[in-house]
């Protein structure tokens, strides 16, 4: 009997032994995709900075089948214009690489040549008879910004995040609407630093993040100066998506967008957008009011809404990098005011037009609006859609 036990023993141990290696294998996770190098170069043109070139390059992973639509890149992001415009940006975007966790860090300096100002408060008027120079200053800025996403439970995740900058803002050599500012005493251009800590919540269904066809993005934020200046902002937004039709190729996308402020904002800060990820500039541009100048109206308090109908031409499915033409139809409406007035939603700003969209990854898109605003005709230049 025992010689019996033995033999089996040492027949059946090496397959035991095999079967619980060949499980523990299967459920190990898989190793992570190689990262592989990006170059991409592209061109732009607006108004305000005339013709500029991008530069794209770092190393990024396979972008994920579902949110967020990468899991890991870092590089360099350049930028040089006719205007004098330059800047270089590091970012640092690991967005998949720890269950639960975000990370966004993003570190560079820039300086803006024609940053627009074209007064303060939602009444402020363009002279076309003036030169496109009269409506700019120059913005020198450094940046430090770090920001991580947690997800608390479900589809709610907690926000925490830092800003540092550094401000010079001074007239151009021609005399401004800024320079006249500036003498009036109505401006500071004072170098000085700031930091603001953040602090919100998101809850987030969307199907994808650059191109979402189903799904709900509720945020809230506050951001608090800890050094510097001293004002508290606060942002609310709400967006949905519905898609319908046989193949699912029609989108209703709807947006609302509140930003309000205490204390005392700053020009330079005035001018930025206030986001839950990656920093965005102006009240007016492609991804506020469309068809606007970037910055147009320039306010610490401001709300829009957007309405768009999105048709997805083409879909080549691939899971991690699609290509996609979208055509588009959309509604912009918004205002701002400064402290001490009141919100109201008379006088709005509006801009109706149609567009498209070239996709071809989960978060490169290119395209161009037309159409009209309340001020008149125009276009521009889109590296995203506006939400």
């Amino acid at each position: 009997m025992n010689d019996l036990v033995r033999r089996f023993a040492l027949t059946a141990l090496p397959a035991v032994l095999a079967a619980c290696y060949t499980r523990a294998d299967i459920d190990r996770p898989p190793p992570p995709a190689p990262l592989y190098f990006q170059a991409l170069p592209y061109p732009s043109y607006d108004s305000d900075e005339g013709l500029a070139l991008h530069a794209l390059v770092g190393w990024r992973r396979p972008a994920n089948r579902r949110p967020p639509p990468v899991s890991l890149a870092f590089g360099f992001d350049g930028r040089l214009a006719t205007s004098g415009t330059r800047g270089l940006l590091f970012t640092y975007d690991a967005a998949g690489i720890w269950k639960n966790w975000r990370l966004l860090a993003i570190a560079g300096a820039e300086r803006l040549n024609r940053a627009p100002f074209y007064g303060t408060g939602n009444d402020a008027t363009i002279n076309d008879s003036l030169p496109t120079t009269f409506y700019r200053y120059q913005l020198l800025r450094t940046t430090l910004l770090a920001t991580v996403h947690r997800r608390v439970v479900g589809h709610v995740r907690a926000l925490g995040g830092v800003q540092w900058r550094h401000y010079r803002a001074q007239p151009l050599a021609d005399s401004t609407l800024f320079g006249d500012a500036v003498q009036a005493g109505q401006i500071d251009t004072a170098a000085k630093s700031n930091v603001e800590l953040r602090a919100g919540l998101m809850f987030d269904t969307r199907d994808q993040e650059a191109s979402p066809t189903r799904g709900v993005f509720l945020e809230t934020m506050v951001a608090r100066t800890v050094s510097g200046y001293d004002y508290t902002r606060y942002l609310i937004g709400a967006r949905a998506f519905a898609h319908f039709g046989s193949l699912e190729q029609w989108v209703v996308g709807l947006r609302q967008t509140t930003e309000l402020a205490t204390g005392t904002v700053p020009l330079p800060i005035a001018y930025e957008r206030l986001t839950t990820w990656y920093p965005e500039d102006g009240f007016g541009g492609p991804t506020s009011l469309r068809l606007f100048p970037t910055g147009r109206f320039l306010s610490p308090n401001r709300w829009v809404y957007s309405a768009d109908l999105r048709y997805k031409a083409l879909d080549a499915p691939f899971p991690t990098t699609p290509v996609r033409l979208w055509l588009l139809g959309f509604v912009d409406a918004g205002r701002v005011w400064n402290a001490g007035e009141s919100p109201s939603i008379a006088d709005l700003h509006w801009s109706t037009g149609v567009g498209g969209r070239l996709q071809f990854s989960k978060s490169a898109i290119f395209g161009l609006d037309v159409g009209r605003n309340d001020e008149g005709f125009g276009f521009a230049f889109g590296t995203a859609f506006a939400f």
